[in-house]
């Protein structure tokens, strides 16, 4: 087992607490019951913290696992770093968000949404006046009917294109910027996802102070913008980090676990968070009786995949801003990566089930370069390409999802999870879909509540 202590030997028992998956739900929930003097032990089964987003290494250069999105409204994100002592101005370049959506094919702005930086709602009121292609008719329309749709509660939950054919947008504004950012934001198709999901993410978007909707560009790799400087904090806070750990099995007598098996060790603990993903939480579940109703919820989820295909190319590149998106067309987003050091690559990212996911990797390596040499002039010479695709990305966000979704607490004592498929919220409200941000609100909530429980 490998063993990343700083205890003080001298300090008088605590609470100990097993933190099972040192993904950033795990690491947020290990921070915040460090900072409340519990005894933490986090286990990783892999080499490196992180989960799903994390840095690789490529060429000797140093990327992510996946292309990631982080904008103003990740406030638990930046509570969580500055928490550990990050400097969150130094970790991410804040700038006004810009919803620049390319033709895949003619390389034409098919839509273009500025917001900016004013109290809501003037900042999307300015926004939609200076959007180009719409008649003032058709803005104040769409203002009113926007607010209409943003504010109006849903009763029932349907799909969010039922939600959105029914709001009478105009049409560019529903399938070049609504659309795109639906599949997005719940990594679900607009005819598969979840609109009471999605009209909670746009009231924390646009019912929020205007830079709430201003990007998170990190001027770092994840590794280095969260779960390094997490590791740090939980090691100098006296907690143990045990990475290449795996947890083979829980055992439980009554309503307790009682012991956990690690790379074939037995220890004991006086609480449990389960960390890990949906599918790997279920596996060690499975024959744990009291906790068959979570094992059921579980087998419900259904999962989207998200693929993201780094292009290297001779010589710099920029994009119009740091975010372009693309319609008519296999790719999706794409990303500078100038800010993290990289200005010769670009990020394209494709989410959930798809054609390209039948391509071969040269038939899509293809297919994305000619979309991208539509869209910027004088695209350089690609020398090579990296393509990561996340089978189990996100779990689906179809309507009613919630009711699927396991809460933190269990029928054991002292087990509880945490994780971005985790239902946290209160009173029926609509959940978050599988992010990072709903990461880390999970974790800081599991650690609240065991505190709460003494």
């Amino acid at each position: 087992m490998t063993d990343k202590n700083n205890k003080n030997q001298s300090s008088p028992p605590q609470t100990s607490v097993a933190i099972i998956g040192g993904g950033w739900a795990g690491l947020s929930a290990a921070i915040e019951l460090c900072t409340l003097n519990y005894n933490v032990s986090l286990f990783e089964s892999s080499p490196q913290l992180g989960g799903r987003a994390r840095s690789i290494k490529w060429n000797d250069v140093t990327l992510d696992n996946g292309q990631h999105l982080m904008i103003g409204a990740y406030q638990q994100m930046q509570q969580s770093l500055q928490l550990i002592g990050a400097d969150v101005g130094t970790l991410f370049k804040q700038i006004p968000h810009r919803m620049l959506m390319l033709n895949a094919q003619s390389g034409a702005a098919a839509f273009d949404l500025q917001l900016p930086t004013y109290p809501a709602p003037l900042h999307l009121l300015f926004g939609v006046l200076k959007i180009p292609n719409l008649s003032l008719k058709e803005k104040f329309l769409l203002l009113v009917r926007f607010n209409k749709l943003l504010n109006t509660p849903i009763k029932s939950d349907i799909t969010v294109s039922n939600w959105l054919s029914l709001a009478n947008l105009p049409v560019s504004y529903t399938k070049n910027c609504l659309e795109p950012v639906c599949l997005a934001a719940l990594t679900t198709h607009p005819q598969q996802a979840s609109a009471k999901a999605f009209q909670s993410v746009l009231q924390q978007t646009f019912n929020a102070p205007a830079d709430f909707t201003d990007l998170l560009i990190p001027t770092t790799d994840l590794s280095q913008v969260f779960p390094d400087l997490a590791e740090q904090f939980i090691l100098q806070q006296g907690g143990t980090i045990h990475a290449r750990s795996k947890v083979q099995a829980l055992q439980t007598e009554g309503n307790c676990i009682t012991s956990i098996s690690v790379n074939d060790e037995t220890l004991k603990f006086d609480q449990v968070i389960l960390a890990t993903p949906a599918n790997v939480s279920a596996k060690l579940l499975a024959d744990i009786q009291p906790c068959q109703n979570i094992v059921e919820h579980i087998k419900q989820l259904n999962y989207e995949p998200i693929s993201t295909l780094y292009l290297q190319f001779k010589q710099p590149i920029s994009l119009p801003c740091p975010m372009v998106g693309l319609v008519n067309g296999t790719a999706e987003w794409v990303f500078e990566r100038s800010l993290s050091g990289h200005a010769d690559i670009l990020a394209v990212v494709i989410s959930a089930q798809g054609p390209h996911l039948e391509m071969s990797e040269a038939t899509l390596l293809e297919t994305v370069y000619t979309e991208l040499s539509n869209c910027i002039n004088d695209l350089p010479e690609l020398l090579t390409s990296k393509l990561i695709t996340e089978k189990r990305a996100t779990f689906q966000c179809h309507p009613n999802v919630d009711k699927h979704r396991p809460g933190i607490r269990t029928n054991l004592s002292n087990l509880n999870l945490c994780g971005d498929y985790v239902y946290i919220e209160e009173k029926n409200a609509p959940g978050l879909p599988s992010t990072l941000e709903g990461a880390l609100r999970s974790g800081v909530k599991c650690a609240q509540l065991i505190l709460n429980s003494k």
